[in-house]
Parts: C-alpha cells; sequence; structure tokens
C-alpha cells in the first residue's frame, strides 16, 4: 500500500512538472517557489521526459534560479506571440522584437549598465531615436519583458519613467545565464553569414539537423523517423488547443491511426496528466487542473470573446439532431452575425458600435477562435467551422439593465 501511494505521488507530482513547464517555459523561482522546488526534485526524470517525448531541451539552473524549457519547432506558431506587459497587453511587433534582440545582445557585453546607456548603445544599429515617443514605449516594453524573465533586474530607480521622459534613468542588472538561455534555436545565430536573406536566416535558425531528412521530406528512415513522428505529433498534443487530423502530414496522421502510435501518444499524455480526447477527426488534450492552460475559453475577458462564443452555434448545423456538423459561413454572414447580437443588446459593446466596430469585433472574434483551432479562414475569406468546435454550445446571455454582462450555462 505504501508503495502504491509513493507511486501515486511521484507520477502526481511529475505530471504537475510537466505542465508546469509547458506553462513557463521559463520558470523563476520566485514567481512560483512552490512549482520551482517541484521542478527541481524531478529535474532529472522532467529532462528525460521532454527529451523522448518532445526532443525539447529541459535545463534546471538550480543555482540561478530557474528552468528553462526550450520549445523547438520548424514551424513558429504566429498565434502566440509576446505580450506586452503595459496598456493593453498587445502583441509584440516587428520593431519591438528587433529591439530585444539588441537589447539582449547588449546586456550580454555590458551586464551592469543603465536605461540610458543601454539606449545609446543600441541606436546605431536599431536607428532608435528616444525624442520619439513611440520609440521609447517600444523600448521599455522590450526591457518589461526581460525583467519579467528574471533576465533583467532594476537596482535603482523607474524603468517605466523612461516613457515619458528620455533623460529618466535607471540602473540596470542583466542575469547573463538566462540570457544566453532564451535562444532556443539549435543553429547558433553567430554562424549565419551577415548577408543572409531574412527568410533563409529563419529557415536556418527554425531547423533541427538531429531528425536529418526525416521532419522536412518524411523520407527518413528507421530510428530517426521514428523519433521525428513522435516529436512531432507530441509537441501538437502538449501546446495545441486541439489537432485535427486534416493539418497533419500523412506520416504524421498514419503513425497516428497506428495501434501502436496511438497507443504511445496515449501514455505520454497521461503521464503528462492530460486526458485525451480522441475523434475520428482529430485529438484534444484536456488538462483537468489547469496547469498547463494559458487561454481559457470560454472565459469573461472581455467583448471579444463573448462575442466568439457566441458566433460558435453559428457555425455548426444541428438540423442532424445531437450530432452538430461544422458548416462555412462567409464573411458578409459573419458580420450580419455580429450586427444582430449588437443589436440584441444595445446597451452593451459601447466601443464597438462605431467607426468600423462591428467589422472590427467580427474579425478579432473569428481571430480568436481561429487561434483556438475552432474555425478556420479560407482564403476567400470564407470562414469554416472545424470539428472542435461542436465541444462548446453558448448558454442563454444574461442580461442586466439592459447589458449583456456574462454568459452562464455554458457546455
Amino acid at each position: 500500500m505504501a508503495e502504491t501511494t509513493l507511486d501515486r505521488t511521484l507520477t502526481d507530482e511529475r505530471s504537475v512538472g510537466i505542465r508546469t513547464m509547458l506553462r513557463h517555459p521559463l520558470l523563476d523561482t520566485a514567481y512560483d517557489v512552490d512549482a520551482f522546488r517541484n521542478v527541481v526534485r524531478h529535474r532529472i526524470w522532467l529532462e528525460q521526459w521532454f527529451e523522448d517525448a518532445c526532443g525539447w531541451p529541459l535545463v534546471v539552473d538550480v543555482a540561478a534560479g530557474f528552468a528553462r524549457l526550450v520549445k523547438r519547432t520548424e514551424q513558429p506558431d504566429a498565434t502566440r506571440p509576446l505580450l506586452r506587459t503595459r496598456g493593453t497587453g498587445g502583441p509584440f511587433d516587428r520593431r519591438r522584437y528587433q529591439l530585444l534582440c539588441l537589447v539582449a545582445a547588449e546586456l550580454v557585453r555590458h551586464p551592469a549598465t543603465t536605461v540610458g546607456l543601454l539606449a545609446a548603445a543600441i541606436t546605431a544599429e536599431a536607428g532608435f531615436d528616444s525624442s520619439r515617443y513611440g520609440e521609447r514605449v517600444a523600448f521599455v516594453d522590450a526591457l518589461r519583458a526581460l525583467i519579467g524573465w528574471g533576465a533583467l533586474r532594476p537596482s535603482a530607480g523607474e524603468v517605466d519613467a523612461y516613457v515619458d521622459d528620455n533623460q529618466s534613468n535607471a540602473l540596470l542588472v542583466a542575469d547573463t545565464a538566462r540570457l544566453h538561455r532564451l535562444l532556443s534555436s539549435a543553429t547558433s545565430a553567430s554562424a549565419l553569414a551577415e548577408d543572409v536573406a531574412v527568410e533563409t536566416a529563419v529557415n536556418a535558425l527554425a531547423a533541427e539537423p538531429r531528425y536529418g531528412a526525416a521532419a522536412p521530406a518524411e523520407d527518413g528512415v528507421g530510428e530517426q523517423r521514428l523519433r521525428w513522428l513522435r516529436h512531432s505529433l507530441a509537441r501538437k498534443l502538449l501546446d495545441d488547443p486541439a489537432v485535427h487530423i486534416d493539418d497533419l502530414s500523412a506520416a504524421e496522421a498514419e503513425y497516428a491511426a497506428n495501434p501502436a502510435g496511438r497507443r504511445w501518444l496515449r501514455d505520454r499524455m497521461a503521464e503528462a496528466g492530460f486526458e485525451l480526447e480522441e475523434r475520428i477527426e482529430g485529438f484534444v488534450g484536456v488538462d483537468p487542473d489547469g496547469i498547463a492552460t494559458d487561454r481559457l475559453f470560454p472565459a469573461p475577458n472581455g467583448n471579444v470573446y463573448q462575442v466568439a462564443l457566441l458566433l460558435v452555434d453559428h457555425f455548426l448545423d444541428d438540423r442532424f439532431g445531437k450530432e452538430r456538423r461544422p458548416i462555412a459561413r462567409t464573411r458578409v454572414e459573419v458580420e450580419s452575425a455580429v450586427d444582430a447580437i449588437l443589436d440584441r443588446f444595445p446597451g452593451w459593446a459601447r466601443s464597438h458600435r462605431t467607426d468600423g466596430g462591428p467589422a472590427r469585433l467580427a474579425t478579432d472574434a473569428v481571430a480568436l477562435l481561429s487561434e483556438l483551432a475552432l474555425v478556420r479562414v479560407e482564403p476567400d475569406g470564407t470562414v469554416s467551422g472545424r470539428p472542435a468546435i461542436a465541444r462548446y454550445r453558448a448558454g442563454e446571455p444574461i442580461a442586466r439593465h439592459g447589458e449583456m454582462s456574462r454568459f452562464e450555462d455554458l457546455s
């Protein structure tokens, strides 16, 4: 009995460690002491598990107080951009990513510096103009991202003050161990030629030589091909909201349909603490504790989330009884559906009622559903419901004093 209890405890702790690292690929001890201790306690097992299941390196630096899971992929996910920690929390744009990279590179050379010296050091390379408000905002967003990762620490002064005054300053101290661990590419950026084209550079940095020809051409042989198939599928199942069979390559779909392959996937998902939903159309890995969940849906996160939920039934045909089949809608039909929602609740979503607001709301709601793999936007603008969308059904909106405040009875 004691051994059974111990085994169950180890299994539970390790599954929590897996999901914690999936949610926080750079885990700082200051962020969650207990979570970090759990990862440290099982670090050897977790390092081997991530290597075997996903081909992702896990580095646990106990002395420095952080753990880094390197989520490598040949297909970077544009639906999960780095988000700003100021204002509305919008995604990083090209300029912010550029400044982030240049700031990190400068901090590796000069880990103890000030905001002013740092801005002056990147001016020549980035064409940074500290007299422009927008430039200062982007610069501070990059600094705050590094601070959030624990790679940079203000020791005196306020970083945010630089936004309103380019004469403001703050002392900064960088953690070079963390800065070096931010990079996830298997190929060093310094190994690329200076005049390399952007697309070529991206492909080179995203490449994973360990799989040889198996990944791009699917014609690898033996152990190398099997490793790529397993890692490719496990990465999708552990990191994506839903995995549809029609999104997989022929080789991936074949392996997922193979009894041995299916059993391997089930075992890995069980070890990670996920409940694996298997359907003819694909898979969904559900975290019952929400530890690995980075985005909730449904969720009371504002107008876009609420409209997206109300649009769910719009992409399903319920004429077949309990079997609700996904259907496609034109852009005009989607916008008409959003207009009908706004007409139904005239006191709600006031910010989306003028200056193209309804169309923008429709666009944002569809983008959200697409990021959750619930719909697909076709090249002609048609929006097609995907099988996973049938998991949701919107309850009746609750209106109070003429305003829709939240949704209840969601299934």
